[in-house]
C-alpha cells in the first residue's frame, strides 16, 4: 500500500471520531472510523478549502469514501504540487 500524506491526515482526523492518534493507513475504512454522511459534506468542504480545489461531482461516490486510501487516490490528482 501507499503512504497517506500527513497534511491529508490532518484534514481527515477531525472528521473521524473513532480514529486513534496514530498514522492513518490507506486500508482504514472511513465509516468504521466514524465518518457519516454529514461528515462527508464537512470533510469535502475542508479538503476543498485546504487545497484550493473543487472536487468534481463525478468522483463523489461510495467507493471514493470507502477507505482513507480510496479518498486520497481521488483527491491527489487535484492537489497542486507543493
Amino acid at each position: 500500500m501507499f503512504e497517506i500524506p500527513q497534511e491529508f491526515q490532518n484534514i481527515l482526523r477531525p472528521h473521524l471520531p473513532f480514529a486513534d492518534s496514530g498514522m492513518l493507513a490507506a486500508f482504514d475504512e472511513l465509516a468504521g472510523l466514524g465518518l457519516d454522511s454529514m461528515g462527508v459534506v464537512r470533510l469535502l468542504v475542508d479538503i476543498e478549502d485546504a487545497y484550493g480545489v473543487q472536487v468534481p461531482d463525478e468522483i463523489l461516490d461510495e467507493a471514493t469514501f470507502a477507505t482513507v486510501g480510496s479518498l486520497w487516490e481521488a483527491v491527489a490528482p487535484l492537489v497542486p504540487h507543493r
